[in-house]
């Protein structure tokens, strides 16, 4: 095994990663003072566990953290770590290579890593153990290690003798097993303690044991007596309850029948009293009906008065337009026959044309025929002929184009002079027709005015009428509602004060006792009266109050004892059954003084603090409510009592109860029509009630009568406003009609001027377009009559040269000339004769369009007309129906009013039949009161049974199939009697006891045990620690024989003689005495290492070290200027000794000197290039 790599990064000067790679043999560092070097041999001692900061040469942990420089910031963490050549398996683990890691964080947390896996210091320690290696061992030898070996101490280099033995493993196994001895003996020192404490209380425990079984076993026997009672009692209570359930149910059924029935006339009630409303209003209609039927028939005369002005004003459009088409259809006739006559002359022109053409051709061949025999010369000229001749024909085709242009501006301006007269004519009737609208208009403005205005107030009043019998309706529904309510309390409070005089709700007992003492002065003389009457609360805690008093709530109150014995014997005389009685002197409580409430809500408080009662009482509501705790729900009150341990009563709003036994009551609470506790409450909450609703239905009442005086006024300006609004809208219907009219004939007089002015436009425009193509056309004639003269007089100078032959050929051209001349006039004529065609063609289709227009506009107006006239008919039948209705209206206003009669009679019944059912209603309240308050005692009776159950036994009625019911409950009570005096003359009872002498035996039991096991543990060690003592004595003393031996044969090389000799201070005890070092250098007396020269020192403390090395090498020793204090000789001398060693043992040497570098296999040189950073540099030497 050797160190194979040392790495290194963040420990002391060493910033960046640093790898030191070593060889077996020797390796030797060099390097300036404060390089690092020694920073090497401290990272090694630091992995193999070194924990002395003074040691590293440091006084806290962060120290040897890289600490930064001025150029370089400081590190977060130092690691460093050793790898280990294993293959020769010297080191217990199962790996070639082993990798020792420690790290450190500037934070203070640290780790210790094998392999990469983190381990204890122990384990490091313990891998390293008896091999020479560790931070306390001969592996790391620096000047401080020297120092210990020579120190004056001899105790103090012992260490270093026991690593070279091999003991200090049996050394540190001793020294535990010493740890665990004296542990053991303080272990059994306590186990006597407790065994003797044991006995003195095990005796008695067993005699308690042995008694509470006996009472356990008496216990269990009337558990199984008492339980079958209970059960007996139950079953009892079920019966009775499923009886008074079945009475319940075919009362309630009663009820219900009852109040169906109720609701059915109250329903009734309800519809007559609407069909009463209904008759009335008619009446009322059929009374403003006469009123209203002349307004009526005035307006409908109106209205026939306009239909029949519309008839009037349609009959003369309709003769209008029958005269605009009789005139429309003598037009077409006429553009009919100017189209014919056109067509005739179209076809003149056309044959006349088709002679001249054969003309034309016949010349143009013959001129060809010339032509084509004339020279170059003659040729020109007579292509400046055709040139003449072309022009002419574009002279004339051009004056055509004016004659078709003048032709066309005298039909457009005749059309124009047409539209210039409809013009004025449509002028002229739009002017008069606007003068009529004006007129118009003013006068509807003013009738429109008059009604907007007589709208407006009408509007105005109408909504004060509104809101007047709005609010009368509103007075009278609250005043029908506030007697209803009246009622129905008055109703209601005779109730309770019925069942408050009859005592009901209470029991039998009670309320005869209750009612003989209201006959009996003397007899309720000190009675205070029963505890529901006394106490009061809040109608949201009632449920909850009522649940915490229970039964009590009928208890009756006396002043003494006296009182309360005297009311005793009565019922016992009067054989009235049983009740309770709470004296004032003798019932005493108090209240609840502490409990711990932190961190719970719904805490309400405790529930006597919560009811209403007279200072006498306190002792009583203390009693009964003092221990009591009100919460707002169940949730709440299961923390607050498992945070006082149960330690009183909590009840929930809703009536549930948490009691001290832990046990629950809870569920639906039957909602009662009235309860004993609230019953005096209600009495007088409805009192006061019925006193607020009777002051305020006679406000009401007064209220309404002041109402119906200030709107008197109101009502009777709105029935004259009315009447002159009727007038007004006459009037106004008329007036609007005519202006509709005028309207109408207005837009199509506008109409019709815009479709005129709009062809107005479309003539100008046409005839600024024919000027303009007549200008051109005069242009380009002009142009070419100009070409011509030149080419003529071309043409006549070549005639006169040559006459003879020219005057043909010019008699050609004439002719052609003139035939071109004549067809192209026929062209024209022809083309002229057809757009006037189509012009009067379109005309027609127009005029076509216009009668057709006119024809559909009679057609609407024949419509309208027979429309106009059906409605006449109509508001002609209409009055006639008036009229009958207006004669019919008497006789049914009188049979309306005997139907109202009827129907107040019924209303009358029906009001006697529901104040009946009202009576039976109650009566069956009152009955279902008293079978609940049964119910409530029975179910209540069943439920202490059962709480009762749960509280000695905890058992519940489901859980107890097995027990039996007895048979005769007589004698079942008697034997219960007997058993409770058998465990009444056991005395006190630890039922606990025998649980705990259980417990104790089996600890008993346990200890003795555990006694016997510690002192042979004790023995075990004590033999334990013998053996390896004796072994290491053996070994020890063996080992330092040959160690003595080899320090005298090293010692002599190295100093070429003398002697040396280890010493035992105390060869009795050699495990722990010191150990002397002699030497005798050669030529000087054997003398004492104090006595040597520094020198001298040095080199013993190296032979010491190589006589150790002898007997048991380090697989690699570190040794840090250890012969810094020698000459040169003896550094030589060292350095060869040094190499005698490098086969069992890797050698790394921090030195200075040049003996021990020359020596050397491999050196590394530490330097800082930096400042305060360390690097490394290597060179191989051999």
């Amino acid at each position: 095994m050797y160190l194979k790599r040392l790495e290194l990064q963040g420990f002391k000067s060493f910033a960046d990663k640093t790898v030191l790679e070593l060889m077996p043999g020797l390796t030797t560092v060099i390097g300036p003072n404060g390089s690092g070097k020694s920073n090497i041999s401290d990272a090694i001692r630091w992995v193999l566990g070194e924990q002395s900061m003074k040691s590293l040469r440091g006084t806290k942990s962060e120290d040897i953290i890289f600490a930064g420089t001025q150029n370089r910031k400081s590190l977060g963490f130092a690691e460093a770590s050793l790898v280990f050549d294993n293959s020769d398996e010297k080191l217990p683990i199962e790996y070639s290579e082993v990798t020792v890691t420690r790290k450190i964080y500037r934070s203070g947390e640290s780790g210790y890593y094998i392999n990469k896996t983190p381990c204890r210091l122990k384990d490091i320690l313990e891998l390293f153990m008896d091999t020479g290696i560790g931070k306390d061992g001969y592996s790391i030898i620096g000047q401080g290690k020297i120092d210990d070996i020579l120190s004056n101490k001899s105790e103090d280099r012992r260490h270093i003798f026991e690593e070279a033995a091999g003991i200090v493993k049996y050394r540190a196994r001793k020294e535990e097993s010493e740890k665990k001895l004296e542990h053991t003996k303080l272990n059994l020192l306590r186990v006597d303690d407790i065994v003797t404490e044991i006995e003195g209380s095990i005796g008695p425990l067993k005699e308690q044991s042995e008694k509470a079984k006996k009472y356990l076993d008496y216990r269990e026997n009337l558990k199984n007596i008492e339980v079958g009672l209970f059960l007996h009692n139950i079953e009892e209570n079920k019966n009775n309850l499923s009886k008074i359930e079945e009475d319940e149910k075919i009362l309630k059924e009663n009820y219900e029948d009852e109040l169906t029935k109720q609701n059915k006339f109250q329903i009734q009630k309800d519809d007559l009293k609407s069909d009463i409303d209904n008759i009335t209003n008619q009446i009322e209609e059929m009374q403003k009906l006469g009123f209203e039927s002349t307004n009526k028939i005035e307006k409908i005369n109106s209205d026939i008065k306009v239909n029949e002005e519309r008839i009037s004003n349609n009959e003369i459009n309709y003769k209008r337009f029958e005269e605009d088409i009789n005139e429309t259809k003598n037009k077409i006739e006429e553009l009919k026959e100017e189209q014919k006559t056109k067509e005739n002359k179209k076809e003149n022109l056309y044959k006349n044309k088709e002679k001249f053409e054969a003309e034309l051709k016949q010349k143009q061949e013959e001129l060809e025929k010339i032509s084509g025999k004339l020279s170059e010369k003659e040729i020109e000229i007579e292509e400046k002929k055709k040139k003449v001749e072309a022009n002419v024909d574009l002279k004339y085709e051009n004056q055509n184009v004016i004659s078709t242009q003048n032709a066309t501006f005298e039909e457009v301006e005749k059309r124009e002079k047409t539209l210039k007269n409809e013009v004025q004519t449509t002028i002229s009737e739009l002017d008069s027709s606007r003068i009529t609208k004006g007129e118009i208009e003013k006068e509807f403005s003013e009738i429109e005015s008059k009604r907007n205005k007589a709208q407006e107030k009408l509007n105005n009043i109408n909504e004060k009428r509104a809101e007047s019998t709005q609010k009368i309706k509103e007075y009278e529904d609250e005043i029908n509602k506030i007697s209803y309510n009246i009622r129905m309390k008055d109703s209601r409070l005779k109730f309770l004060q019925e069942t408050e005089k009859e005592k009901e709700g209470y029991s039998k007992s009670v309320k005869n006792l209750l009612l003989d003492c209201d006959k009996n002065k003397e007899l309720s003389k000190g009675v205070c009266g029963v505890l529901a009457n006394i106490v009061s609360t809040e109608k949201e805690y009632e449920t909850a109050i009522e649940m915490c008093l229970g039964g009590s709530l009928q208890n009756i109150v006396t002043e003494t004892e006296s009182e309360a014995k005297k009311l005793v014997e009565h019922l016992r005389k009067n054989n009235m059954g049983r009740a309770s009685f709470l004296p004032i002197t003798s019932v005493k409580g108090r209240k609840i003084d502490k409990y711990d409430s932190k961190h719970i809500n719904g805490i309400i408080g405790v529930a006597s603090d919560l009811v209403k009662y007279e200072k006498k009482y306190e002792g009583i509501i203390l009693s009964l409510l003092g221990r009591t705790i009100i919460v707002d729900n169940m949730d709440n009150g299961v923390e607050l009592a498992k945070k006082n341990r149960y330690g009183f009563r909590i009840v929930t709003l809703k009536g549930d109860v948490i009691n001290p036994s832990g046990s629950i009551t809870g569920g639906s609470v039957m909602q009662k029509t009235v309860n004993i506790l609230g019953r005096s409450r209600e009495i007088e909450s409805i009192q006061k009630e019925i006193n607020v609703l009777n002051k305020k239905l006679e406000n009401i009442q007064k209220e309404k009568e002041n109402y119906l005086s200030d709107i008197e006024d109101v009502l009777e300006e709105a029935s004259s406003l009315e009447q002159n609004m009727q007038e007004i809208d006459i009037t106004y219907a008329t007036e609007k009609q005519k202006m509709v009219s005028i309207e109408e004939n207005v837009e199509r007089l506008e109409n019709r001027l815009a479709r005129l002015k709009q062809e107005q436009e479309s003539i100008i425009n046409k005839k600024q377009e024919l000027n303009s193509i007549k200008e051109e056309a005069k242009e380009q004639i002009e142009k070419l009559s100009k070409e011509n003269e030149e080419l003529n007089n071309v043409i006549e100078e070549f005639a006169n040269l040559n006459k003879d032959n020219q005057k043909y050929i010019d008699d050609l051209n004439f002719d052609i000339t003139n035939l071109k001349i004549s067809v192209s006039s026929f062209e024209e004529s022809e083309m002229s004769i057809k757009e006037m065609t189509e012009r009067i063609g379109e005309d027609i289709k127009n005029n076509e369009e216009s009668i057709r227009n006119k024809q559909e506009q009679l057609s609407n107006i024949k419509n309208d007309n027979k429309q106009l006239m059906n409605n006449i008919n109509e508001l002609k039948n209409k009055i006639t129906q008036i009229k009958e209705d207006v004669e019919n209206s008497g006789n049914k206003v009188e049979k309306l009013k005997e139907e109202r009669i009827k129907s107040n009679e019924k209303l009358e019944k029906t009001e006697k039949e529901i104040e009946s059912l009202f009576k039976t209603i109650e009566g069956l309240k009152e009955q279902l009161v008293k079978i609940d308050v049964k119910k409530t005692k029975t179910a209540q009776d069943i439920e202490d049974i059962i709480n009762k159950m749960w509280e000695e036994y905890e058992l519940t009625p489901n859980s107890c199939e097995n027990y039996e019911k007895p048979v005769n409950v007589a004698q079942t009570q008697k034997r219960v009697k007997e058993i409770r005096e058998e465990i009444k003359k056991l005395g006190s009872i630890n039922v606990d006891s025998i649980e705990e002498y259980r417990q104790l035996k089996e600890r008993y039991d346990f200890m003795c045990e555990q006694r016997l096991d510690l002192e042979d543990a004790i023995a075990k060690l004590k033999k334990i620690i013998n053996e390896m003592t004796q072994v290491m004595k053996e070994q020890f003393s063996e080992k330092f024989k040959i160690i003595n031996k080899n320090f005298n044969e090293v010692f002599k090389e190295l100093f070429g003689g003398g002697k040396a000799e280890l010493i035992l201070t105390d060869e009795q005890n050699i495990l722990e005495c010191g150990i002397e070092i002699q030497a005798q250098p050669t030529g000087k007396k054997l003398q004492n290492m104090s006595l040597l020269s520094g020198g001298e020192r040095a080199l013993t403390a190296i032979a010491l070290l190589f006589a150790i090395l002898k007997i048991n090498p380090s697989p690699f020793c570190v040794l840090d200027e250890i012969e810094a204090a020698l000459d040169d000789v003896n550094v030589f001398r060292y350095a060869d000794y040094l190499k005698k060693f490098t086969k069992e043992t890797q050698f790394l040497v921090i030195t200075h000197r040049k003996g021990t570098m020359e020596a050397a296999d491999t050196v590394y040189g530490v330097t800082m290039e930096e400042n305060g950073i360390s690097k490394l540099l290597s060179m191989k030497l051999k």
